[in-house]
């Protein structure tokens, strides 16, 4: 079995693949990339049993090609070489079954590898009913919420997006129990069954980096599972067991303050604020609110004091003062498109909303925090 291929058309699958792999897995086959050589082109794969990613490299991207079979490459140092090569064309060649000749002109290289019966059936398989988006909206909603996930495995459900379907209404839910963000959206196709599903962090991240042109992206959601396919790509994730937490009761309906700010006055004052933070963990800051005034402050013990002053267009003249995380605000920011933002707030321990002007598809909550 043997194959050439342009440097760049292999690089560019093996750099998507290769993100499904993981060092904390303990079987050492799945450290593995899958060559499966067929007669319409070449499907490469790569898995930790948790997230697979395959991509088919069709026949008229390929230069050469003579057999057909399947081969289980060592990823160790695998890509490093093909990209340090000095062609732009490669040769493969494959050498009793379990070592493959990797070679240009002027290089070559021989590797040991996996026996492709050893590598676990993993069925990459569509379901009855679909769901179809444009990849840049896919995009936007995971960069919109994901943020908001949980980084601590102690409640392994917080560490992944919850996705929501009910008729034509997408929801996607993250929280780390500090923080929060919903986003909606409307398909253009009702779904006919109910999904309430929790797609793991890093497989849903790894979704967003893969999507770099607009194109359509198929949805198959299954019970303990769900895959997306874009363009040539195939990415597969297990889905985390359990019920994720309710989160409605936590969005107020009513609110004593709403404020009309500018995203990026209110960005970069609570960023510089924010410099003299007393803790850096979480750099909370407090905010001053009187009829249309808004300060922002911060105190360190061992570096001084900051102030900054912002004209705010507001409801309420009334006075109050809520400290929060500014990392959080900042985050919170960032994914939000509009020029200006309502700040929404109760009292100085209930949670705090922001909401872009006219966009009422998102909804970011952040948790106050208590200075005495």
């Amino acid at each position: 079995m043997k194959w050439t291929i342009e440097k760049n058309v292999i690089i560019e699958a093996l750099n998507n693949v290769t993100k499904a792999l993981s060092q904390r897995t303990t079987i050492p086959v799945l450290n593995g990339i899958v060559f499966n050589v067929t007669s319409d082109g070449i499907e490469i794969l790569a898995s930790d049993s948790e997230l697979t990613i395959r991509v088919t490299i069709p026949n008229n991207d390929i230069k050469y090609i003579e057999g057909t079979g399947k081969i289980i490459i060592q990823s160790k140092y695998f890509l490093d070489m093909i990209r340090k090569m000095p062609a732009d064309v490669i040769d493969f060649e494959i050498l009793d079954n379990l070592k493959i000749k990797i070679s240009t002109p002027n290089n070559q290289y021989e590797l040991n590898c996996y026996n492709p019966m050893d590598y676990p059936n993993i069925n990459l398989e569509r379901s009855n009913e679909a769901i179809i988006l444009k990849s840049d909206i896919l995009k936007e909603i995971i960069t919109q919420t994901s943020y908001a996930l949980s980084t601590q495995e102690v409640r392994p459900l917080l560490t992944g997006l919850n996705l929501k379907i009910n008729g034509d209404i997408l929801e996607c839910i993250a929280t780390d129990s500090y923080r929060l963000s919903k986003k909606n959206l409307k398909l253009t196709n009702p779904i006919n069954k109910l999904i309430n599903i929790v797609i793991p962090g890093r497989s849903i991240n790894e979704l967003k980096n893969i999507m770099t042109e607009d194109d359509d992206v198929e949805i198959h959601v299954f019970s303990n599972k769900i895959l997306f396919i874009y363009k040539n790509i195939y990415i597969q994730s297990n889905l985390l067991s359990g019920a994720y937490p309710e989160t409605s009761h936590f969005i107020p309906n009513e609110f004593a303050y709403i404020i009309n700010l500018n995203v990026k006055d209110f960005y970069d004052a609570v960023d510089r604020a924010s410099l003299l933070a007393q803790s850096k963990d979480k750099n909370i800051i407090k905010m001053h609110i009187e009829d249309k005034k808004m300060i922002i402050t911060s105190t360190s013990s061992e570096l001084g004091n900051a102030e900054e002053k912002l004209k705010i267009d507001s409801n309420n003249k009334e006075m109050i003062e809520v400290s929060f995380s500014s990392k959080y605000m900042m985050d919170a920011l960032k994914v939000i498109k509009e020029e200006n933002i309502l700040l929404l707030i109760n009292t100085d321990d209930k949670p705090i909303l922001v909401k872009p002007v006219t966009d009422e598809s998102l909804i970011e909550l952040i948790l106050p925090i208590k200075t005495y």
